[in-house]
């Protein structure tokens, strides 16, 4: 289990043992760096900023990379060898490791056309295609990540972060697009991407809506999620973006308002 149902369920070391996760394998991977991009809530961490929009930031126990179906080592090893010389063990589709005594999961997201759903082997490892990977790897943002790594050594990685406009097609159809969970988080990593991304909310409305006209395979699901899950207070998308947050009346009502008006903005309707 690497998603839970509230904030507060998050333990407070999560997002750090998840940094610490990430600068240890985005240094192993370093043959790799072309064709990867971090998606998920660790790359809505580093586009957004502390304290925006009331919200207390996000939270994550993934590392989830998106990466280039043809992403190859060559002669010179493979993706699942390599992590696992640093202690990440696969198990199923993913890798795992114990840091700090939680369960650190790296996940692989590519895109493989004609298929939108399923998985396919990349290098030597199984990653989950999902629609609107390649714009997420077309528009990367580098981001100096600095902490330590499992080992303890300080590490300062150049890391490849999807543009906010690909990330909020991911997290949209992550939540409710044809293979979508609707879970809390993913709305509510919607409202905090959106309403807490460094260069403004009008920047990140307007980097979604240019996915329109780039050929982003997944804009189209992701707009019809935003009709159909976001658009009044009563809807999935607000109402479970609220309910991670709070279970205060006023704050879920606040909340659940906001994630309306991001939605109809990003719909240029508001």
């Amino acid at each position: 289990m690497s998603k839970h149902e509230t904030f507060d369920e998050y333990p407070p070391s999560s997002l750090k043992s998840a940094e610490v996760a990430l600068l240890t394998a985005w240094r192993s991977l370093e043959r790799y760096h072309d064709d990867l991009a971090l998606v998920g809530g660790l790359a809505v961490h580093y586009l957004t900023r502390t304290g925006a929009a009331q919200l207390p930031g996000a939270v994550t126990m993934d590392v989830d990379f998106g990466i280039s179906l043809a992403a190859s080592g060559g002669q010179y090893g493979t993706i699942q060898a390599d992590l696992g010389g640093v202690g990440f063990k696969t198990i199923g589709s993913r890798l795992v490791r114990t840091i700090h005594n939680m369960n650190m999961y790296i996940d692989f997201l590519t895109e493989s056309p004609p298929a939108t759903t399923g998985s396919c082997v990349v290098d030597d490892i199984v990653a989950n295609i999902i629609p609107g990977v390649n714009r997420a790897l077309a528009c990367r943002r580098i981001v100096n990540v600095k902490g330590r790594d499992i080992y303890g050594t300080e590490q300062n990685c150049a890391v490849a972060v999807a543009g906010i406009g690909p990330l909020l097609v991911l997290k949209l159809n992550a939540f409710g697009g044809p293979t979508g969970r609707y879970l809390p988080k993913d709305a509510y990593d919607v409202l905090l991407a959106a309403t807490g991304y460094i260069d403004g909310v009008e920047a990140a409305v307007a980097a979604f809506k240019a996915e329109a006209n780039a050929g982003n395979t997944g804009y189209a699901t992701a707009v019809a999620t935003l009709r159909k899950n976001f658009y009044d207070v009563d809807k999935d998308g607000p109402v479970r973006a609220a309910a991670f947050y709070t279970r205060d009346r006023d704050a879920s009502l606040r909340i659940r308002q906001d994630v309306v008006t991001v939605a109809r903005m990003l719909l240029g309707e508001a």
